[in-house]
């Protein structure tokens, strides 16, 4: 269907441009970055940096602000990456609590997304080769990082099957990093891992049964938080030009019976009310999320 474009928030209509390859001058993207509601709700939003819900909640808002083209323009989002880099910045990764324990793989790779979409390539590339090294995109694949977290937290992001969540984050930062910068041989190999690994459980079921992986991964959300869902990793198989697969089929067959009847695409659940600035309403015809599956679809 074609969205009324003025009945859409500037942002989304600088999305669409974008990824129409409409050329845009430098004063243009400035005003639609400053008419977006969407832009200036989250902007608006208060956050603190000495705790780790503080530090998620920036986090969150920042990987909201990135799947707006050029966010990085905003005076205001510099200082925000500024900060999320100061406290989380580790040795090797990103970690929410600024020590080696607290390095997450979805988190981790979330920066990651956020620091490559704000051209902070020096920045990325610290959470490109801690998922290289340490993350593992297989099953019963020993870790050998050292922080406990990844092993015990939120039930352990490895273990006799990697987590889902940080799976798919961590293969789209390694596609988005190759796309704007090249890959190597590392890389390259990681990344066709994680990509394998996720066309082996046909996008969102057990490997080897028609049962879905988990609920979340089937409902529908968008932009994503810690957690990811069928129109996450379809895009990534999307950049990677992956969709015209079999094992794809299905997982594209259940997004397209979602569509509603007058057309659009509904969000189906906010994650963490208090850290997160929904783009659609709940349960009602979503823009934003009709627009980002009418891109994977088309």
């Amino acid at each position: 269907m074609t969205i009324d474009e003025s009945n859409v928030d500037s942002a989304l209509l600088l999305k669409k441009y974008v990824r129409d390859k409409r050329v845009l001058d430098v004063s243009e993207i400035q005003k639609l970055l400053e008419n977006s509601e969407v832009l200036a709700k989250i902007l608006a939003e208060p956050y603190r940096t000495d705790t780790f819900t503080g530090l998620r909640k920036l986090e969150f808002l920042l990987i909201e602000l990135s799947e707006i083209p050029y966010f990085e323009r905003m005076e205001q989002v510099q200082t925000m990456l500024e900060t999320l880099h100061c406290y989380t910045n580790y040795a090797e990764g990103f970690s929410l609590t600024g020590k080696q324990s607290g390095v997450l793989a979805c988190h981790n790779a979330i920066c990651t997304l956020i620091f490559l979409r704000a051209e902070k390539k020096e920045w990325a590339e610290k959470g490109i080769q801690w998922i290289i090294s340490y993350f593992p995109f297989d099953k019963n694949i020993a870790s050998n990082w050292h922080g406990k977290d990844l092993f015990h937290r939120f039930g352990g992001c490895v273990g006799n099957s990697p987590c889902c969540d940080g799976l798919v984050k961590s293969v789209k930062a390694l596609s988005e990093y190759t796309a704007k910068y090249g890959d190597y041989p590392e890389l390259k190999i990681k990344l066709q891992q994680g990509l394998d690994y996720i066309l082996e459980h046909r996008v969102i079921f057990h490997q080897n049964s028609d049962e879905y992986l988990y609920d979340d991964l089937i409902t529908l959300f968008y932009p994503y938080p810690y957690r990811t869902n069928i129109i996450e990793a379809l895009g990534v198989m999307k950049t990677e030009d992956f969709l015209d697969r079999a094992e794809c089929q299905a997982a594209l067959d259940y997004l397209k019976e979602k569509q509603q009847d007058n057309g659009f695409w509904q969000s189906e659940k906010i994650f963490m009310k208090s850290s997160w600035i929904p783009f659609d309403p709940i349960k009602k015809p979503g823009t934003w999320i009709t627009a980002e599956i009418e891109w994977l679809l088309e």
